[in-house]
């Protein structure tokens, strides 16, 4: 299975492996929710995910084996479900009215949820707090419009919290804020790191 960044897996227990130098936190080691899969180099055998915990204090990176993942679920599957619906804070929290808000102007995208709302959803685990943003994906596999990208980005700043939208490219992603702006060069974020380019939708990163 390709799992994609931003998939959340969940695994056997005692199967999360600590990056090379490292150990796994306490709080990490006694996960019980999903984990994240992250941008980094992949291998045939192993899955680079981020760990979250309670707090924005506990993030760890770490790798799981491909065949612990018992079960995956994707951002685009959140919003498939509607799973914001049912939330017990929706039209209350600023990032499930700013939700509820945006969701009507997405209709023709492919669009998923991220973020900590996004893991929150996924798992029952409370995640928002009242500084949280709302982390939304856009399946962009064909290039988008500069000027589409800005009236769109115009479009979806409604507010009442802070939105950050990332474009899911074959490359990697590019912020829609950024993408919506003046610079000539953006920055796309690879599994091998960070690239500036004027052109990502013809970046193809090995």
């Amino acid at each position: 299975m390709n799992w994609q960044p931003h998939d959340l897996l969940w695994v056997k227990p005692g199967s999360l492996l600590a990056p090379a130098g490292e150990q796994l936190a306490p709080w990490a080691a006694a996960l019980t929710g999903p984990v994240v899969v992250r941008r980094a180099p992949s291998s045939a055998t192993l899955v680079p995910v981020g760990l979250r915990g309670s707090n924005k204090a506990e993030r760890q990176g770490a790798f799981v084996p491909k065949a612990a993942v018992e079960k995956a679920l994707t951002p685009f599957d959140l919003v498939r479900h509607k799973s914001w619906f049912g939330h017990p804070l929706r039209g209350q929290h600023p990032v499930l009215v700013t939700l509820d808000r945006v969701a009507g102007l997405l209709g023709d995208y492919q669009w998923g949820i991220t973020g900590s709302l996004g893991y929150e959803l996924a798992s029952g685990i409370r995640q928002l707090t009242d500084s949280s943003d709302l982390d939304l994906l856009l399946h962009c596999q064909g290039p988008l419009a500069r000027s589409e990208a800005k009236a769109l980005w115009q479009a979806l700043n409604l507010g009442p919290c802070q939105l950050d939208v990332q474009l899911a490219l074959p490359g990697g992603a590019v912020a829609l804020a950024e993408w919506a702006g003046p610079s000539t060069k953006v920055l796309l974020k690879t599994d091998l790191g960070p690239l500036l380019t004027g052109q990502p939708w013809q970046e193809l990163v090995a």
